[in-house]
Parts: structure tokens; sequence; C-alpha cells
């Protein structure tokens, strides 16, 4: 396993780390039928022991990912050493709300996220689905920001949608570590919010490499309603000469080898996951000649490329 230093923050992580989504929210991404609906705590304890040993130190969480920080708790009680990025809620109508009552909102999340994951001091937290208006007309920022001023949390971070969120992020100045949706079929974050990052040296997270399933064999278990997903899905393998086996593998090098992507968040299930992941990145990053092919194949439009906006699955 490779390390970067994750930009100004100091913190040298792990170029693969675990999203732990799955672990709390049940039908997280596409799944069959027969399937369990949410991986089951001691699988997920299992899961990131083996992450480890296996030299993964970064770990993605977030408050609103049901029981899922109070798992990576457990799993990573004696271990000092790993990273964690949790995700403070903000409510819908934060920016109605007082200076007070936004203030008491962020610190409530806080030590909740404290107690679930059994730390003293919280590594990274992300403003979770910030917005340019969060970021510049709320006090959310400031509170995080006083917070780590008492040693609550180490460093701020952003995870956000949409190329103008993830710009406002950077241009905040105050914000160390940004994630961001990158993958094959959606590269539109590369072309002004990867260099800006780069320019202030901001921490990077890639997350959504396998676009919830749709750039896995799973993509065939997609609803006709988003046939235009899986069909180009389907064109992208069909010209990278992959199958749908193998075509994870090339999602995850495809992330790891883009300059300013500092480390991948992959939502492993279970340990077969976790050897292709590992096979992917002892594999080395792509070609240029395959990097410049994929991005003839890529899509622009908000509604395939962003699962909120997907019908039930």
């Amino acid at each position: 396993m490779r390390y970067v230093s994750l930009g100004e923050t100091g913190l040298q992580v792990s170029r693969l780390a675990l999203g732990t989504a799955a672990f709390g929210i049940e039908r997280y991404g596409i799944q069959g039928a027969d399937e369990p609906p949410i991986v089951e705590k001691k699988e997920a304890i299992r899961l990131v022991r083996a992450t480890i040993d296996a030299g993964f130190n970064l770990f993605d969480t977030a408050r609103s990912y049901g029981e899922s920080e109070s798992v990576l708790g457990e799993a990573l009680a004696n271990e000092s050493h790993c990273v964690v990025a949790t995700k403070v809620s903000i409510p819908p109508d934060i920016s109605v709300r007082s200076s007070a009552d936004q203030s008491c909102a962020v610190r409530k999340s806080l030590e909740t996220s404290l107690r679930a994951l059994r730390r003293d001091t919280l590594d990274i937290v992300q403003i979770h689905n910030a917005t340019r208006d969060v970021l510049e007309k709320t006090e959310i920022l400031g509170v995080l920001q006083c917070a780590r001023q008492q040693g609550n949390l180490r460093f701020v971070g952003a995870s956000v949608y949409g190329e103008d969120a993830a710009l406002a992020a950077v241009g905040t100045g105050c914000v160390d570590v940004l994630q961001i949706a990158v993958n094959l079929l959606d590269q539109r974050m590369l072309c002004k919010v990867v260099p800006q990052a780069e320019k202030a040296n901001t921490g990077v997270l890639a997350r959504s490499a396998f676009l919830k399933g749709a750039l896995t064999e799973r993509a065939r278990l997609l609803p006709p309603s988003l046939v235009a997903l899986s069909g180009a899905a389907n064109r992208l393998r069909d010209a990278l000469g992959e199958t749908w086996g193998g075509l994870p593998s090339v999602a995850v090098r495809f992330c790891l080898s883009l300059p300013g992507i500092h480390s991948v968040l992959l939502g492993l299930r279970n340990i077969s996951e976790l050897q292709m992941a590992l096979e992917a990145e002892a594999s080395g990053p792509l070609d240029d000649a395959v990097i410049h092919q994929t991005s003839t194949l890529n899509l622009t439009d908000e509604s395939l490329l962003n699962p909120s906006y997907w019908p039930s699955l």
C-alpha cells in the first residue's frame, strides 16, 4: 500500500480508504434481492480489521450513516494510528436558525461522534453535503474552527456535490480536506476543482469510484429508468475491452491515476472486494492513452451521476 501526505494536514494516509455507509444504511447502492440489506456488524468489524492488515489507515463515516460510527469505533478501538474522517449533520433549515442554535446543532453532532468513535479528538470532521450557502452564509465553519481550537477535532473538511460547492469550499481557505465524487463516468471535477484544490494544497478524497455499483456487474440490475446510465457503463466496458468482472479494478486504478487525488474511498462490503481493490492498487496507474480514452466516454447529466436523483433501487 502506498501513502501520501493529505494536503497541508501532515497526515500520511493510504491511497485506498474504506467508506462505511453500508455498515449503517440499508440497501446502500445497487444490490440484488437476495443480498443482505446491510453489512452486519460482525462482518463489518472483520472487514475493517482486514483492511488495516492490508495497509489501509483512513476510514470515512458520518453521523447520518446509522450505526456506522459505532461499528467503526469498536473496530478501531485499539488502532489509534488510524485516521477517521466523519461528517457533521447539518439540519435542512440551518440557514434560518439563530447563530446559537446553529452552534448547538454542530456541537451536539461532534459530541455524539466522539462517543460513538471512542475518540478524544476527531481527526477530520467534514460538513456533510456542504453547499455554497452553508459554507458562506452560516456559522458552521466558524463553529468547527472553534471546536478545533478547543481540541475536539484536528482538521475541517467538506463533502460536496457539484463544482460550485467544491470551489466555494476551497475558496474559504478554511477547508483542509475536500471530498468529491470522481469516477470513470463522472470526471466533471477534474477540470477546475482538482487543480484549484492542488493550488491551495487542499487534501482531496475521491468517493463514488464505483458510482454506487454502476461501474460493476451490478449495473445490469439498474432499473429501466436508468437505462442511459447502464448503457454508458456498458459502452465504457466495451471500449476498454473489459469484462464486467474486470471493470471495478479499472475504476479503482482510474481514480488512483489522477494527479491531485490523495486517497480513494471504496465502499467495500466483503473480503473478496477488498482483495480486488488491493490487486488494483498493486497494478499501478492506467496508461495515459486509456485515461484519454475514458475522457471521451464520460457523462455530464447530473440526474445520472448523482445517486440522490435515482429512483429507489
